[in-house]
């Protein structure tokens, strides 16, 4: 049976696998786990496996396995450990008794085998402050959400020590495990990237703006949807394979037969080809974004839509000479702060490229089909853009180093093409959309371009012969209004006015709850220590429930914000009263002082909107 002291540590961590092993400990044993005395007189085990008996442990000295096993490990800090395979935990113990600040999780695949250590090995023999979590199983999804979760909390910093036996025993799982940390790690580094180098821009560029949001049509709330419902929509990308079909583009634009909508860099090689195509979309949050419809504005061309996502680069809609409609993203935290979401108005998700975005436009438009022209997602005789696509700060040509770092995957025609993780990150995502929208039949005529499942592949000339025959396009689609209720947004203003001077205060408060931890701290006076946890979460929590701090400020310190809960999740069970209090106040301290920072940053760009807002209203009452 589960030891008591056993028992309670489950509870505590994890309720559920208690549950669990409480149902197999009353079932009735298989005889497969073998828990006997090995000659020192403490217990051993063995494992019986297609009719195979085998040690997980020494039968003579379990102790001493253990220590000759953790002996491999040394002279290396541990900060994060996964252990596979648990037996009876001779190693574990030795491990953390060497290395007793590193957190930990375990996993035993055989769920026999963990029933027998936790009914026979003392948990609370470990650090158990540094327990992650427990996890057992050989399903495959729970193992995947377990990895993914501990591969977060991590941060990709973890080490897998593993049971020898379980390397043969379970290598499936152990195989799962690897993998799901190699694509684990690449999502994790590519998030904390994106992240890093645009929560700033993502808020401030939603703010500048919003002015520009109020002024334009909505195109998935305001735009009539029988325009494009039932109707071919072509997303034409910048792949080198463009070249091969501008004249079907022109074709097709000159007679109606499907709308035409650029995303990226591929509205200048059809500029280039005089075909302007039905909309312009652009997401991209960076400054550079602008240059991307750079000769739009040079040429005063006034009859190609601009279609921008709220979170754009601003400078990309200064001085756009056509007409512009947006779709609110989901990096765009202003917007639902200052509209009446009860209206129900859809967004568009944040992907890695604006053909994602745009895919996904197209189906809450509900247009069928949806043709991919241009979408190599991999290089073409080492190019990455068609022609008729030149920028100043990066190359069509790729260097050294990205030919290096290129590896290959199957094309439309079952040929090897090069491609990187961006371009892969992107197709997995389009192939989940496409996956997402069954109903909608996807065709890529991208020769040469990367195998996109869900698709079919078949040439655009086929498919202008065969299928795209009559005039589709309604030509006076953008004629609409923007419908939202600028009273409430008014409304909403003045709320947030007032929510941002509460928010410095509350910051304030904050910090003084933190200053007296810090006092209690230097002076060692543990016995109302606890008390000062819980004013500072009170004051911390009204922080976070203020909508000035969650909608202008908490965006723009995303990922200060992930470091800070993640530290506060490893002290949660901390023991040593004054060593949690010293990691609060370090954490939070450092924290609040970069809030406050981007408070006042926020602030200024807030009031900058509200004018431009009052702006807005007055021309609209006064007619």
């Amino acid at each position: 049976m589960i030891l008591i002291d056993n028992r309670n540590v489950l509870r505590m961590k994890n309720r559920e696998l208690l549950s669990r092993l409480t149902e197999i400990e009353n079932n009735e044993s298989t005889g497969n786990v073998i828990v006997e005395q090995a000659k020192t007189g403490l217990p051993t085990l063995k494992i019986v496996l297609g009719g195979r008996t085998q040690y997980v442990h020494s039968k003579y000295d379990p102790v001493k396995d253990g220590e000759r096993f953790v002996s491999k490990y040394e002279n290396e800090i541990y900060k994060y450990v996964l252990f596979v395979g648990t037996g009876l935990g001779y190693h574990i113990n030795k491990f953390m008794e060497k290395y007793p600040d590193t957190k930990f999780s375990i996993y035993e695949p055989n769920e026999e085998v963990l029933l027998a250590y936790l009914s026979n090995i003392k948990l609370d023999e470990l650090p158990l402050h540094n327990l992650i979590g427990i996890f057992t199983g050989t399903n495959n999804t729970v193992i995947t959400n377990e990895m993914v979760q501990l591969l977060r909390l991590s941060r990709g910093i973890l080490q897998i020590i593993t049971l020898p036996l379980y390397e043969k025993l379970y290598s499936e799982q152990i195989d799962i495990i690897m993998k799901n940390i190699l694509e684990s790690l690449k999502e994790i580094r590519s998030t904390i990237a994106t992240d890093a180098s645009f929560q700033k821009r993502w808020t401030i560029n939603s703010i500048k703006n919003f002015p520009t949001v109020l002024k334009t049509p909505n195109i998935l709330h305001d735009i009539d949807k029988s325009a494009f419902e039932g109707k071919p929509a072509i997303i034409v990308a910048a792949g080198p394979s463009l070249n091969e079909e501008f004249e079907n583009l022109r074709y097709i634009k000159e007679n109606g037969l499907a709308y035409i909508f650029s995303v990226g860099s591929a509205i200048n090689a059809l500029i280039e080809h005089r075909i302007h195509p039905d909309a312009a979309c652009t997401y991209d949050p960076t400054e550079l974004n602008q240059f991307v419809i750079q000769k739009v504005k040079d040429d005063n061309i006034i009859d190609i839509p601009l279609v921008f996502g709220s979170s754009v680069g601003f400078e990309t809609l200064a001085a756009y000479p056509g007409e512009m409609l947006h779709m609110i993203t989901s990096q765009d935290t202003i917007s639902p702060q200052l509209l009446d979401t009860t209206q129900s108005i859809d967004i568009v998700m944040d992907a890695p490229s604006i053909a994602l975005v745009t895919f996904q436009l197209l189906s809450q438009l509900r247009c069928n089909p949806i043709i991919l022209v241009g979408q190599n997602l991999g290089y073409r005789d080492n190019k990455r853009y068609a022609a008729g696509i030149d920028y100043d700060f990066v190359e069509n040509e790729l260097s050294d180093e990205e030919k290096e770092d290129s590896y290959t995957v199957k094309d439309v025609y079952g040929n090897n093409i090069q491609t990187s993780d961006d371009f892969s990150r992107m197709r997995s995502q389009l192939e989940v959309h496409i996956k997402m929208n069954r109903n909608i039949e996807v065709l890529n005529t991208t020769k040469g371009g990367a195998l996109i499942e869900g698709t079919s592949f078949v040439h655009l000339d086929e498919l202008i012969s065969e299928r795209l025959k009559s005039e589709e396009v309604h030509y006076n689609w953008t004629e609409q209004s923007n419908s939202y209720d600028i009273t409430y947004t008014k409304k909403q203003l003045e709320k947030l006015s007032l929510a941002g001077r509460t928010c410095k205060k509350t910051l304030q408060n904050a910090l003084d709850e933190l200053k007296r931890i810090n006092g209690a701290i230097q002076t060692r006076k543990i016995k109302n220590m606890e008390n000062h946890f819980v004013a500072f979460d009170k004051e911390f929590n009204k922080l976070k429930k203020n909508p000035f701090y969650s909608g202008f400020v908490e965006p723009m310190v995303r990922v200060q914000n992930k470091k800070v809960s993640e530290e506060s999740q490893a002290i949660r069970y901390e023991s040593d009263v004054l060593k949690k209090a010293e990691v609060v106040v370090h954490s939070f301290t450092r924290f609040i002082h970069d809030v406050h920072l981007h408070i006042e940053f926020a602030w200024t760009y807030f009031e900058e909107m509200k004018l431009q807002i009052e702006e807005i209203t007055n021309d609209i009452e006064n007619g």
